[in-house]
């Protein structure tokens, strides 16, 4: 499992539950978004971007988008290992992709994508990716 995590820097880890499969007797479609929010949300307070400070907050990551590609069925008991990355920086958004690893079947089982739009409650609006979030994401990616 190392191998396939090597090039991801932020790696969530998720204990598959007998309850989160369904009638099809394989996980869910919504426990994957589930994960994802987690998978996020581990990759921000990597940057550093949470703090127990509410003023401290700079910006508050808000999801935008989202989408998974289903690859192969997951079935209790398993480990998802899930490793995120930067996939894209546009102006006013970043674009994550969380990768999803079964393993039992020792490969890959899903992708999700997660466009994060960053949010000033103070004006209530979007705001440009800010510049000290790019250079961490840079320190932390190794660009």
């Amino acid at each position: 499992m190392k191998e396939l995590l090597k090039e991801y820097k932020v790696i969530s880890t998720v204990k598959v539950q007998w309850g989160d499969m369904d009638a099809m007797q394989h996980v869910n479609n919504v426990v994957y978004v589930k994960w994802g929010e987690m998978a996020r949300i581990d990759y921000f307070i990597a940057l550093g971007v949470f703090s127990s400070e509410p003023n401290a907050i700079k910006f508050a990551p808000i999801l935008g988008f989202q989408s998974v590609k289903y690859i192969m069925p997951v079935v209790y008991p398993d480990t998802i290992w899930i490793g995120t990355r930067i996939e894209e920086i546009k102006v006013d958004r970043i674009v994550l992709k969380s990768y999803y690893y079964s393993e039992n079947k020792k490969q890959l089982v899903a992708i999700k994508t997660q466009e994060v739009i960053p949010f000033d409650y103070k004006t209530q609006m979007k705001i440009p990716v800010p510049k000290e979030i790019i250079l961490k994401i840079n320190d932390l990616e190794g660009l």
